[in-house]
């Protein structure tokens, strides 16, 4: 009997350790959530609209030509005269085309483009952000699956072990080597470890609908995972690294050049505005025949605003008010990338610590065990002294398991704050957002009849 209780322990100690049948690898969770979370998706319908206020703003640069054209049909009856009646058909018709070209606009126009190109990248920047938060989510979800479903087999086998002793200590009850107490405490630990299998199991259940809400499928039995690479090696160059890679700074640097530009286009409104038009018209006194009249005409326009009751100097106001918040909003931004680097830094070393002294534990108790177990054969240890030394190497062995997702977890955590935690970065198999940039840039025009609107 002795001999079963320790092969069924040795079993569930050694289930974190030589898991079997992993199919699902993370490059798959981290595609699976690329492709199809709803989250990332949605930036990138964000983006592609951002994409359109550029190809809206570079219009401005180009001329604009509409044409219009009408027929008319009349009828006209009664009147007196000779015959005492008369009427008359009379119809008409006329087309024509004009054409319209801004001139100068006080350099509203490059400031709503720069803007507009500016918000744009701004909006890549929390594409970036988004994707590289999707993906630590699907890591720790992967990561999460992994964990519990080694915990659920580690406290699943420890029932196991339990039974067998409490069935030992019955029969060493039977033959009087043991007392009625002895055999109470193995029933209250049985009992108890069963109420934890419980509580693992449903853990498993909730980590497995986490996983399924970021991939969009279920997992299968996904793979251990290690600490991510590229890591820097020293804090201080981590931060410089974020500093010049964390998307949602370099989001807000793209915002406060954007508000800058606003400044240009508020200003350009107290300046004179030229434009040139050119008009072509012909009309017919009948609908399709009768003699053609045709006029032409071109027209240079300047206006100047004079008087507009504060409004102009007002907007220029609130621009430059738009810009001191937006440069303080990076600076905000900069000092949360500091803490939030310096923080997965941190967080990352005391993993590493919490795994290195895990192993210790697990391997000092493994030692403690097999010795009370001896002990206890030769009457030097009673029953609840072997259930106590199982109870420490099992969570000795549980600490273990969580400090090795932690491990993982936080080291792409690291990454995700350093920026580096991207489809390109980690060579996922999928095709990335620069495709939706290219298509974009496509559409807008880079050509301007007056480049200094």
């Amino acid at each position: 009997m002795k001999f079963l209780i320790r092969a069924a322990l040795a079993a569930a100690l050694m289930t974190s350790a030589a898991p079997a049948g992993w199919s699902q690898s993370l490059e798959e969770t981290l595609s699976a959530a690329y492709r199809t979370n709803p989250q990332l998706q949605a930036e990138r319908a964000r983006l592609r609209q951002s994409s359109e206020g550029v190809v809206q703003a570079r219009s401005g640069l180009l001329p604009s030509v509409s044409a219009s054209g009408t027929l008319s049909e009349s009828e006209t009856w009664g009147g007196t005269g000779a015959g005492g009646a008369g009427g008359a058909n009379t119809g008409s018709s006329s087309v024509g085309a004009t054409l319209s070209q801004p001139i100068y606009r006080g350099g509203r126009t490059r400031g709503s483009i720069n803007a507009a190109e500016a918000r744009f990248e701004a909006g890549r920047e929390r594409l970036r952000a988004v994707e590289q938060n999707v993906l630590l989510d699907a890591v720790s979800a992967h990561a999460n699956v992994t964990r519990d479903q080694q915990i659920v087999s580690i406290r699943s086998n420890n029932v196991e072990v339990l039974g067998e002793q409490l069935r030992a200590a019955r029969d060493r009850f039977e033959v009087g080597e043991i007392t009625r107490t002895d055999v109470a405490q193995a029933e209250a630990r049985l009992s108890g470890a069963r109420a934890q299998l419980s509580g693992a199991q449903a853990a498993l259940a909730a980590s497995r609908a986490a996983y399924a809400r970021v991939t969009g499928v279920d997992p299968v039995q996904p793979e251990l995972i290690g600490p991510g690479a590229g890591l820097p090696e020293a804090l201080d160059g981590a931060q410089n690294l974020a500093l010049d890679n964390n998307p949602d700074l370099r989001a807000v640097e793209f915002n406060e050049l954007a508000a800058r530009e606003g400044i240009r286009v508020a200003r350009g409104a107290m300046l004179p505005e030229v434009s040139l038009s050119a008009s072509v018209n012909e009309s017919r006194d009948s609908a399709f025949s009768g003699q053609a009249r045709g006029s032409a005409q071109v027209q240079a326009r300047v206006s100047m605003p004079i008087f507009t009751g504060g409004l102009n100097q007002s907007r220029v106001r609130e621009a430059q008010a738009s810009a001191d918040e937006a440069r303080l909003a990076g600076l905000t931004t900069r000092r949360q990338v500091i803490e939030a680097v310096s923080n997965a830094w941190n967080n990352y070393l005391a993993a590493q610590a919490v795994i290195e002294s895990s192993r210790e534990a697990v391997r000092a108790n493994e030692i403690a065990f097999e010795g009370v177990e001896q002990e206890a054969f030769v009457g030097l240890r009673t029953t609840l002294d072997v259930l106590n030394a199982e109870q420490e190497l099992l969570n000795s062995r549980l600490e273990l398991v969580r400090a090795e997702r932690d491990l993982a977890v936080a080291s792409y955590a690291l990454l995700q704050t350093l920026g580096l935690l991207s489809a390109r970065d980690l060579q996922l198999p999928v095709a990335d957002d620069s495709a939706i940039e290219e298509d974009s840039r496509t559409r807008w025009p880079n050509f301007s009849l007056i480049p200094w609107n």
